[in-house]
């Protein structure tokens, strides 16, 4: 532990002070213990070799990587997201200047640079200004949702990130008009409440004074100091095999009083009294997820506390892996029933969460959509390089298709059978600036689910510890010590400067390709180098299959978006965004 090591050489420092041939002694004492020590022990070989020198080794392997980062890696040399994105998404949450100077440094004429299409004839002003159409998913169901942003946040659940993220994304998603996704860890107050601001200073002081007023009789009795609340955004509950939040139970008697004996059955009662709440919008079934498919959620015993484990109903000091595959079906008729009973009993549109594999699926899917009339009303396409809190290697690095090639695939395929226009076609994986929106959902989207860029915008410094529980921006850890740099007060205006202005940018693209709406949009507008000195548009990598030209017809709702600066308490600028629908 860093601060241990800090204390004792503080210590050392202070005895050196005092008396140096003390200090010296303790050293060559404490030394010569550990290097007969390293000397018999067996489990590690240099140690072993090298006595007391090995451990330098380890001393520079766990520096190495914050050196790298700090003062080696170029700006675009970090991967998942270089230095440049994490600066362009910082700078936006905080509502200052993202503009480059001097052009681009990327590489843009390399082999796999993707390049957007201007048109020579942009739209104008008078024609597009700051509309935004909103998009209805679920059409068909008795409380549809008009859904006003193509951009929202990615699942991820209270455990894999702390109680102050999960309410900082709630109260962003409001503030900027977007909805965000529960991840598998179930629904809880965090995301329902969102922010719940703190009782200033001023605020104690002022009301001291005017009690001390009161005792002498010069004013009415003051007001009880309440919790401002922020308020959340709009939930779309997402489920998956392990139903967190949505099992039932069945009590037992203990020694004191009852105790929870939790089944994997769901609860279907409880799934219709959440989803009567105008702020859940729908529900997703998590059938995989990008950075693991084939696998179940894994949630570290190191950051399972005992109110996650009781929320959970899961044992502490375990590490809590969900199961892969879900009781209630195991093949696409049993999955369409599933979602139809799920769309009856709530009302609202259900679809399922998927990672890209061979077509054979997804080709069996939207046939059986076509023969049936039923099925989901959005897919959520995850790619092989989604994020997660902790994922096995071998999943992570291999398994499932990067998202712009499983975009094509999925968007032929619907078209294929005719349901295309069914369903809003959702997908995440790795996007993080409006030039990447922009790209997807010309490749054949509807929408974009971000996640690990509104984690950037609350503060994130890829530290990769997110399955250590020791995150050092309080985000994906439930240590209180590390929890309490994250004030949910200030990161969530951060991450809903970050989704307006992904918003504003988005418009500027549309405005720059010539169209009017984010779903006009197509693979014409997008080409790819292949080799030096070749370009092809991806039309002609993914040509669409049902002679439509990549033209979409989604059910949407003109949103009249007023987009503003203003400033914010602090300094910066925050955009606004106000709708009429």
């Amino acid at each position: 532990m860093p601060w241990l090591w800090l204390v004792i050489l503080s210590v050392l420092a202070l005895i050196f002070l005092i008396k140096p041939i003390i200090t010296v002694a303790i050293i060559v004492v404490l030394g010569t213990v550990i290097a007969i020590f390293d000397y018999v022990q067996r489990q590690h070989a240099i140690r072993r070799n090298y006595p007391l020198i090995g451990w330098f080794r380890y001393l520079s392997l766990s520096i190495r990587d914050k050196i790298h980062q700090y003062f080696i890696a170029g700006k675009r040399d970090e991967r998942p997201y270089p230095e440049v994105v994490r600066a362009y998404i910082a700078r936006s949450a905080k509502g200052i200047n993202n503009n480059i100077g001097y052009g681009t440094d990327e590489r843009y004429r390399d082999v796999g640079q993707i390049h957007l299409l201007p048109s020579m004839f942009p739209t104008s002003q008078r024609d597009l200004g700051d509309k935004l159409p909103a998009i209805v998913i679920g059409k068909k169901r008795r409380k549809p949702y008009t859904c006003p942003s193509p951009i929202n946040i990615s699942g991820m659940s209270w455990g894999s990130i702390s109680e102050e993220a999960v309410r900082a994304l709630s109260s962003a998603a409001k503030e900027s008009d977007i909805h965000m996704l529960t991840g598998e860890g179930g629904l809880t107050p965090f995301h329902e409440d969102g922010v719940i601001r703190r009782i200033r200073l001023k605020q104690r002081i002022a009301r001291l004074w005017s009690n001390a007023h009161y005792k002498l009789g010069r004013c009415e009795k003051p007001k009880p100091l309440v919790r401002e609340k922020v308020g959340g955004g709009r939930i779309i509950l997402q489920l998956g095999p392990a139903k967190f939040g949505f099992r039932k139970f069945i009590l037992t008697k203990a020694e004191r009083g009852y105790r929870k004996i939790w089944t994997n059955e769901l609860d279907w009662d409880k799934i219709k009294e959440v989803a009567q709440s105008d702020q859940i919008v729908g529900i997703e079934i998590k059938l995989a997820q990008g950075a693991k498919p084939g696998a179940g959620g894994k949630l570290p015993k190191e950051k399972i506390t005992r109110e996650i484990a009781e929320w959970r109903g899961i044992e502490m000091g375990v590490n809590c892996i969900s199961p892969a595959g879900w009781d209630e079906f195991s093949d696409i008729p049993s999955l369409f029933q599933f979602i139809t009973k799920l769309q009856e009993v709530t009302g609202k549109p259900v679809g399922f969460k998927m990672v890209a594999g061979s077509p054979d699926f997804i080709r069996s899917v939207a046939k059986h959509m076509k023969e049936t009339g039923t099925g989901p009303d959005f897919i959520t396409v995850d790619g092989g390089e989604g994020g997660t809190g902790a994922a096995p290697l071998a999943l992570a690095d291999m398994m499932g298709l990067p998202i712009l090639h499983a975009i094509p695939m999925v968007d032929n395929a619907l078209r294929e059978f005719g349901v295309r226009d069914d369903v809003v076609l959702i997908v995440s994986g790795q996007i993080a600036t409006s030039g990447d929106v922009a790209v997807h959902i010309a490749m054949g989207a509807d929408m974009v689910n971000i996640g690990r860029g509104f984690l950037i915008a609350e503060g994130c410094i890829m530290a990769m510890l997110c399955h250590t529980d020791k995150c050092p921006t309080g985000i994906a850890t439930q240590n209180p010590r590390l929890r309490r740099g994250l004030d949910p007060e200030d990161k969530f205006v951060k991450a809903a400067n970050y989704a307006l202005m992904l918003k504003k940018e988005l418009i500027m693209i549309m405005r720059s390709a010539g169209v009017k709406t984010p779903w006009e949009l197509t693979r014409h507008h997008v080409t790819i180098v292949r080799e030096p000195m070749k370009e092809e548009t991806a039309i002609q990598l993914y040509p669409y299959i049902d002679n439509s030209d990549g033209k979409r017809n989604p059910t949407l709702v003109t949103v009249e978006n007023d987009i503003q600066l203003v400033q914010i308490s602090g300094g910066g600028i925050n955009l606004s965004l106000k709708g009429k629908q």
